[in-house]
């Protein structure tokens, strides 16, 4: 059994990798962390889940020997506290924060907050999984991908490299549940506001853009300039991204369709669907469900994605690159059918 620790436990992200881990084949939990949390026990943090009853510990480097891989499910500039002590550790380490996708100039522009040490972020391998796969294989230290970020990159990232569409004229709308916003109280996440009422947030500001631009350049060499406008739905889970981009071929619909099926023909957690766009298609699940529409009156075409922020978008991505990471069958612990209702 390969041992994992989580650091974190008491935020939504570590409450669903809790989850993952207690029902995957392979994995087993053996240190559950939080300082904020120490002495609690999982069952008086979460009795309704079955899983093994851990006392929560500090976080302390020589307490890790015996763990194979560490997920960090603090938030960012919380996460870059515990990298920082990591130096030494042998074993693998995924980050969901945001503390190791960018380098130091353009985390701090948009983060707002001190960045780790460059040899640290540079060791870091970008983990969206299906794009980088082969890096996250010998990784021992990977960037889990941001929520927004996973959703529209894996909608346009076969546009944007088979250049497929003008990289200068993407415009994103994308929404999210609340859980996006994280488990602390904010004046927007608090019910009187947030219950019945669709929120825009960050307006061109997310920390999301310089890390979907990063991605597609990393992947395609293509410079692109994207414009991302957020918004906060009164839902628990769940993202959509709308993109709009103008293409640079003539074809039909079915061809651009067919188009995004034969670029991830192969992908477990990838599928190309049609109809109209529903968040709860993918809602308790790893996967990303993708459209694409053809405005011929416009000559414009809109691609939908939709995953859930906690799964694909957070806890689900970091257990597939684990998987990865170790040699596992990538889908382990990830067989969950959408919720849907």
């Amino acid at each position: 059994m390969i041992t994992c620790g989580i650091v974190g436990v008491t935020g939504y992200a570590g409450m669903e990798l809790l989850k993952l881990i207690g029902k995957h084949p392979e994995f087993t939990l053996v240190r559950a962390m939080s300082d904020s949390s120490t002495g609690l026990t999982l069952a008086q943090l979460y009795p309704w889940l079955e899983i093994e009853d851990l006392t929560l510990e500090p976080f302390r480097v020589d307490a890790l020997d015996d763990i194979d891989v560490i997920f960090l499910a603090t938030p960012s500039g919380v996460s870059a506290h515990y990298v920082t002590q990591l130096t030494e550790y042998e074993g693998v380490v995924i980050d969901l924060s945001g503390d190791l996708r960018l380098p130091a100039s353009s985390y701090e522009t948009w983060y707002g907050k001190p960045a780790v040490p460059a040899s640290l972020q540079a060791q870091a391998v970008y983990g969206l999984t299906e794009w980088n796969r082969d890096a996250v294989r010998s990784a021992n230290w990977i960037a889990n991908p941001g929520c927004y970020a996973t959703a529209v990159a894996l909608g346009l990232l076969p546009f944007v490299n088979g250049g497929w569409i003008d990289p200068n004229e993407i415009i994103v709308s994308a929404c999210s549940g609340i859980t996006g916003a994280g488990k602390g109280l904010s004046a927007k996440t608090h019910h009187a506001r947030s219950n019945e009422n669709v929120q825009l947030y960050k307006i061109h500001t997310h920390q999301h853009i310089p890390e979907i631009e990063q991605t597609l350049y990393a992947v395609s060499g293509t410079q692109a300039t994207v414009s991302l406008s957020t918004h906060l739905l009164p839902i628990n889970r769940g993202i959509m991204a709308t993109m709009s981009v103008v293409p640079t071929l003539e074809q039909s619909e079915a061809d651009w369709v067919d188009a995004l099926r034969q670029a991830y023909a192969d992908e477990p957690f990838i599928r190309v669907q049609q109809g109209e766009p529903e968040i709860r298609t993918a809602v308790g699940s790893n996967y990303c469900d993708l459209w694409v529409y053809l405005d011929q009156r416009t000559n414009r075409l809109t691609i939908i994605s939709v995953i859930d922020n906690m799964q694909k978008g957070a806890a689900g991505q970091a257990i597939q690159n684990a998987n990865v990471r170790f040699g596992l069958n990538e889908t382990a612990g990830l067989n969950e059918q959408p919720q849907y209702i």
